[in-house]
């Protein structure tokens, strides 16, 4: 199911094209930040950590610190 959804569907087979998949998924974002309204909508940035997700869902953040990986080298 997900390969006919995500990968046949949603980026037409080419997902292997980096560009192609890299254009599909800013589409697809800019598409949804303009669908939902701006205050149901958190764009978020893993990078900035505990503080604008727990502002946007209106809770205190946890004790626990954000989670640091280092992330895996993409190949070019």
């Amino acid at each position: 199911m997900v390969e006919n959804v995500i990968w046949e569907g949603t980026f037409d087979g080419r997902f292997e094209d980096r560009d192609h998949a890299i254009r599909i998924f800013a589409e697809h974002n800019e598409a949804v930040q303009r669908a939902v309204p701006s205050d149901r909508l958190l764009v978020y940035q893993v990078e900035e950590g505990w503080p604008p997700l727990c502002d946007f869902l209106g809770v205190d953040g946890p004790a626990e610190p954000f989670p640091h990986i280092k992330p895996r080298q993409v190949d070019t």
